[in-house]
């Protein structure tokens, strides 16, 4: 082999090394390029995923406090309507009651009229006044502190609110007086159990009398 042939050989072989180096570079960027770019991928995915949570709790958080606010504004209308119960309840319970003590002193009244009947009947002189009346003014006392009260009437302005006029003395006119009580009329805590059965007269005649 001469000079030149050996010459020639060597140049291939350089070239085919600086080819070989040449490939091996160019795969290696390739690699180093995909790796990057899976790097980047998987950044992002992590930043999405990251993102993607804190909207699920943020969602989560507003859903807890809507749900609590349904839950306080829910306690607050039950107590108010157990509250509105109980005044109800009271109420009627209370009317229940002052029903219950109106019946019972309208029973009494009878009763009364009998003693007052009695009394008037009665001598003063006799053993057994005294006795009745003790008896008469116990019950009264009774009954007042229950809330009755008398209707006054003699000498009063009839008022047909509280009167019930029976018998007329004299020509009758707008302004009349009460001049006799024939019935004691009583009222319970501002209520008019029975209105006073009376004898009206004209005021004027009254006054002259």
């Amino acid at each position: 082999m001469n000079t030149e042939e050996i010459d020639k050989e060597n140049d291939a072989s350089e070239f085919a090394k600086d080819v070989d180096v040449d490939v091996d570079m160019d795969v290696d960027k390739e690699v180093a390029d995909q790796q990057g770019a899976e790097t980047d991928t998987t950044e992002s995915d992590v930043e999405i995923t990251e993102e993607d949570s804190d909207c699920e709790q943020e969602e989560v958080t507003v859903t807890w406090e809507q749900e609590r606010e349904d839950l306080v504004n829910q306690i607050i209308r039950l107590k108010a309507d157990f509250d509105n119960y109980k005044r109800r309840n009271l109420t009627q319970m209370e009317t229940l009651r002052q029903t219950a003590n109106e019946n019972l002193i309208s029973d009494f009244l009878p009763v009364l009229d009998n003693f007052q009947r009695a009394i008037q009947a009665t001598k003063e002189d006799s053993p057994l006044i005294s006795g009745v009346k003790m008896v008469y003014n116990q019950l009264m006392e009774t009954l007042v502190k229950q809330g009755l009260d008398r209707i006054d009437s003699v000498g009063e302005r009839f008022d047909p609110n509280y009167h019930e006029a029976v018998s007329m003395d004299g020509d009758s006119g707008d302004n009349l007086v009460v001049t006799a009580e024939l019935q004691t009329g009583y009222i319970y805590k501002g209520k008019v159990l029975r209105a006073s059965m009376v004898q009206v007269a004209p005021a004027t005649q009254e006054e002259e009398e």
